[in-house]
């Protein structure tokens, strides 16, 4: 039939509709041809070396379920195939309108490839705009790798990426490369990522950031609800909110409660206090400034190129009302640090002042110095021990051997530190001393047992200098010998208890 028609010859109106009609309602019969529904003009021509058909204006075509539109196109029916140009359209249902300059689809595998300036596909749910778009109508799937921007309809998701991939009868975009979803809330950048348009959940495929106005999220792998603002992380994943990091082998955020979860392997990390916290689980608190870990727990805090470890079932870090910030320690209570040593119940950390306060039957060892008291109060200056408070009933122990003990007992002690050595030691109300003297050769020569009011005593070289009886002193000085050490030179609640001792960080997590 085309072989009798003149090239240059143009049918129009009802004589171009019924030609048109016939030869595809022919060929029709073998294959599902590519329909025209309406044209302004035809004409037959070859187009590099193929015979086609030329249609210009108002050009509608039908495919299955789907109508292109177009100003113009060839439509080549030996390849069941139309290129079309000038305001392209694409109508598939009533879900997807797909829009661009230059339209090359092929009927047989019903591939439509879309150019232009701006191309964009519609749907209920986003617009997606590009330079190019496959759209694979077997499959229902469309594609671009040329770089694409996709805007939610629902709410203010805006993402674009180097390359994307939609399905579109399940409704989930696979994005990768430069992927970066921009949020009123925060700004995701990932490697790969995977949305569904339906939920607007996002799942990680990649190496991902989420930024916020006060936090930063990493993981590699994991999934974030932009409707409910709730997300969980996996593989490398951490949290990090007002100077604190938080880390696990699971994490868990929920934005607008500005809650943070960790469990398993979990690590929360203080910047500004040099203070990590290891456990099984963790909590921040975005709302209040506060973080909790419990379960194996273990703190560990850089001084003067030392670490102190402390061990116990709770830690919690908050801001007080006044703006103080503590770290509190729960439950079994013990420390270690290469010259100070300790156990307790619980602990009051005072972040702002540097203050460590040990409660409920405190023990402290410093070098040979066995420490007890109601409540013990350690100050650090420059991350460097400078005091020791220690009441009420405050009561100091050095070993001498098996058998023999120096001894200071009072009301309250302030013990002073230099470099971190002990130099003084201030004892206040109802003071007590018990000291073993010895000659030039370190061998005994008395033991000297006193009671003042107030003492003051001088240690160098982890030995006692002077003793200073400042008021209602009573003292004297016993041969050795003369005194049984252990049932006349002990005071009625003396306990050493150096068994309970950490010997190692290890030994923290001990009975």
């Amino acid at each position: 039939m085309a072989n009798c028609i003149n090239p240059s010859l143009r049918f129009r109106h009802l004589f171009f509709f019924v030609l048109v009609f016939v030869a595809s309602h022919a060929i029709g019969q073998e294959s599902e041809q590519i329909e025209i529904v309406q044209g302004e003009e035809l004409i037959y021509i070859k187009k590099d070396g193929e015979e086609a058909q030329r249609l210009v204006g108002n050009v509608i075509f039908r495919h299955q379920d789907a109508l292109m539109y177009c100003d113009s196109a060839y439509q080549f029916l030996d390849r069941n195939s139309i290129e079309a140009y000038g305001s392209i359209r694409i109508n598939q249902g009533d879900t997807i309108n797909l829009y661009g300059d230059f339209l090359d689809y092929n009927g047989d595998n019903k591939i439509a490839t879309v150019r232009g300036k701006e191309v964009k596909l519609i749907s209920t749910d986003f617009i997606l705009t590009t330079d190019l778009l496959i759209f694979d109508r077997q499959y229902n799937t469309a594609r671009y790798t040329t770089g694409g921007e996709i805007v939610s309809k629902n709410d203010s998701n805006h993402l674009v990426s180097t390359r994307g991939f939609y399905d579109v009868n399940a409704k989930i975009f696979t994005f990768k490369d430069s992927v970066v979803l921009t949020n009123p809330d925060f700004v995701m950048r990932s490697d790969t990522l995977k949305y569904f348009t339906a939920t607007e959940i996002v799942n990680f495929l990649g190496p991902t950031t989420i930024t916020g106005d006060s936090n930063l999220i990493y993981c590699e792998n994991g999934w974030y609800d932009t409707q409910k603002d709730q997300s969980q992380y996996f593989q490398n994943s951490y949290i990090i909110s007002d100077g604190k990091k938080l880390e696990g082998d699971t994490l868990y955020y929920d934005r607008i409660l500005g809650l943070g979860k960790a469990d398993g392997n979990i690590q929360i990390t203080d910047t500004l206090q040099d203070i990590t916290i290891n456990g099984l689980h963790g909590r921040i608190f975005e709302h209040n400034d506060s973080a909790v870990v419990t379960d194996s727990c273990l703190l560990t805090q850089l001084m003067e190129g030392d670490s102190l470890f402390m061990h116990a079932d709770t830690f919690k870090v908050y801001e007080a009302a006044n703006e103080e910030k503590f770290l509190m320690a729960y439950y079994g209570v013990r420390i270690f640090k290469s010259d100070l040593q300790g156990v307790c119940d619980s602990i009051a950390y005072s972040l702002s002042d540097s203050t460590i306060s040990l409660f409920d039957d405190p023990i402290l060892w410093s070098g040979e110095d066995q420490i007890t008291a109601d409540s013990i109060d350690i100050k650090t200056k420059q991350k460097k021990i400078h005091r020791i408070y220690i009441y009420p009933n405050a009561y100091m122990i050095s070993k001498i051997d098996s058998l023999r003990f120096n001894q200071v007992k009072g009301k309250k002690m302030e013990a002073f530190f230099k470099e971190s050595k002990l130099k003084r030691i201030e004892v206040r109300g109802n003071g007590q001393i018990t000291h073993y003297a010895l000659d030039d050769l370190n061998k005994f020569i008395g033991v000297s047992v006193a009671e003042s009011s107030d003492i003051d005593i001088s240690v160098g070289e982890n030995a006692v200098q002077s003793i200073s009886l400042l008021n209602d002193a009573k003292s004297i000085t016993y041969p050795m010998g003369e005194l049984d050490p252990v049932t006349e030179l002990r005071y009625k609640d003396f306990r050493w208890l150096i068994d309970k001792k950490p010997k190692s960080k290890e030994e923290i997590f001990g009975e």
